[in-house]
């Protein structure tokens, strides 16, 4: 059944007054420590506030409706009903098309803010010309994309769907783009059907430094000018503070890639439970600063209906767990590693951003994109870039299609 129909967010009222319940319900952990800030994770005090805010004053038919303004869609594809929003480009333009995917703890929430951008540019500060069609689908187990029930569902099974998605939406020459688990698996598409994608675009790869560039790099470490530019320095040396950053913030990384299982009974069960351990993450991965605040700068970079909206998915899905499964698939097993030396072939773009959580530099990038066409120093932003500064990566986005199509037509 190739059929695409029409989906409306819509959860029933019965549902809601089980959350406010639960709201109402809590059992707060042991007081967070008085001197800790963010460094011990979730305070308590944040989410005390927040539940209030949740229960009282949140409400979800108001962001429900907002949602709804966008084209959402369902289809069938290898036994998967997939959810996805499917935006044409305004203004009768013949626009380029994108697919652009989202990373854990993510959704498509994150892109509603940019899609309009992309979309019809001439309503915020762009051209006309730049318009694209905008493909936004739900990672199968994320968001209302339906969860595989086999083992083996890894980043590059879902490549696979998603570009027999974009064929059943007529799509034949298209870009890729993404952050976090929406870069690899962009890559995977890039990889996989190279005839069929115009460009790659990512804000995050973690590839790691290979011949040469390894040799490089170690030599970089005392002799930081030898790889290193001035704003890479600041992301990526001294090495010893970097991978200390990454020991602070990967815990959840290994209980993911191999028991996600047992922790998901808790975080299915418990909304704030959910809550809490989603939006820690978007302190320290928006600025790893924020470990030293009360408050872990939630408040400076993100607003309460921003942070509840992207858990209220993963609550109403109740698939928490096959978002997690999706380490163990991928991570779990040696594909991930046995494809990261593959380079793209495509014309390959990325966006530098100063706060991302996994640093890199532009000599690495190059060696996992063979034609490294667009690198941009992003001025600020983290690992939730279309989220945190969607202005900001669309233009880089529309600026590297802009070199793509130039090339095409040489």
């Amino acid at each position: 059944d190739q059929t695409i129909t029409p989906f409306t967010i819509s959860i029933e009222d019965g549902r809601i007054q089980d959350l406010n319940r639960r709201l109402d319900c809590v059992r707060m952990p042991t007081p967070s420590l008085s001197t800790s800030c963010f460094n011990y994770g979730m305070r308590t005090e944040f989410m005390e506030d927040l539940i209030k805010y949740w229960r009282n004053d949140y409400s979800w038919k108001e962001q429900e409706e907002k949602m709804n303004q966008f084209s959402h869609y369902k289809t069938r594809i290898e036994g998967l009903d997939i959810h996805f929003i499917h935006e044409k480009a305004k203004s009768g333009v013949e626009g380029k098309t994108i697919l652009m995917t989202h990373g854990w703890p993510g959704s498509f929430v994150e892109f509603l803010d940019i899609i309009p951008m992309l979309t019809d540019p001439d309503k915020h500060d762009g051209n006309d010309s730049d318009a694209v069609n905008l493909v936004c689908p739900s990672i199968p187990g994320f968001g209302f994309s339906e969860a595989p029930e086999k083992e083996g569902f890894n980043t590059f099974e879902c490549s696979r769907i998603f570009h027999k998605l974009m064929l059943r939406l007529g799509y034949k020459k298209y870009y890729v783009q993404g952050g976090d688990y929406g870069s690899i698996i962009s890559v995977g598409v890039a990889l996989l059907y190279p005839s069929y994608v115009k460009g790659c675009h990512t804000t995050m790869i973690p590839c790691r430094p290979q011949g040469p560039n390894l040799l490089k790099t170690v030599a970089a470490a005392y002799f930081p000018k030898i790889l290193f530019n001035q704003v890479e320095k600041k992301q990526l040396l001294p090495f010893k503070q970097t991978f200390a950053n990454l020991m602070m913030e990967t815990g959840y990384f290994h209980i993911q890639s191999t028991k996600p299982d047992t922790v998901g009974f808790g975080l299915s069960d418990s909304p704030v439970g959910l809550a809490a351990y989603i939006i820690e993450k978007f302190s320290t991965w928006t600025d790893y600063a924020a470990r030293y605040f009360s408050d872990g700068m939630l408040s400076k970079f993100w607003s309460k209906d921003q942070l509840l909206n992207n858990v209220m998915i993963y609550w109403w899905s109740a698939n928490i767990t096959s978002s997690l499964r999706l380490y163990k698939e991928t991570f779990g097993s040696n594909i991930y590693h046995e494809v990261q030396p593959i380079p793209v072939r495509v014309p390959g773009g990325y966006a530098w951003f100063p706060n991302e959580i996994i640093g890199t530099c532009k000599s690495w990038v190059a060696q996992k994109y063979a034609h490294l066409i667009h690198f941009s120093y992003m001025k600020r932003g983290g690992h939730f870039s279309a989220f945190e500064v969607p202005g900001d990566l669309a233009k880089d986005i529309q600026l590297f299609i802009r070199k793509v199509e130039v090339r095409i037509k040489i």
